[in-house]
């Protein structure tokens, strides 16, 4: 059978546990764990969000060859864009359908 000292210092052990798990509970506590978080900044990668996980990932050795296509579609996208005429409009079946007027143009 457990002696008075033993059952005390057990009972003492869980008051300290419970006051922690209280010291966390509560709208105060929660903007203090955020504001704590947002100090020590993330400490792993899969810690990181949005844009931050996005240039981590650019960074990243392995992703380079993906990277340098990706950069190469999105430039050869944009000069296409901005060589795009009024003529090439006016002749594009997919522009003037989804576009344009909303006509297709006959063929016939």
């Amino acid at each position: 059978m457990p002696d008075y000292a033993e059952v005390n210092e057990y009972f003492q052990k869980r008051m300290a546990e419970s006051r922690a798990v209280w010291a966390k509970r509560g709208k105060e506590a929660r903007i203090a764990s955020y504001n704590k978080r947002l100090a020590e900044g993330p400490q792993t990668w899969r810690q990181l969000r949005g844009m931050p996980l996005v240039f981590h990932e650019i960074k990243h050795s392995g992703n380079r060859p993906f990277m340098y296509g990706f950069l190469t579609i999105a430039l050869g996208t944009l000069y296409l864009q901005t060589k795009f005429t009024d003529e090439m409009r006016a002749s594009s079946d997919y522009y003037q359908t989804f576009h344009g007027d909303g006509k297709p143009k006959a063929h016939h």
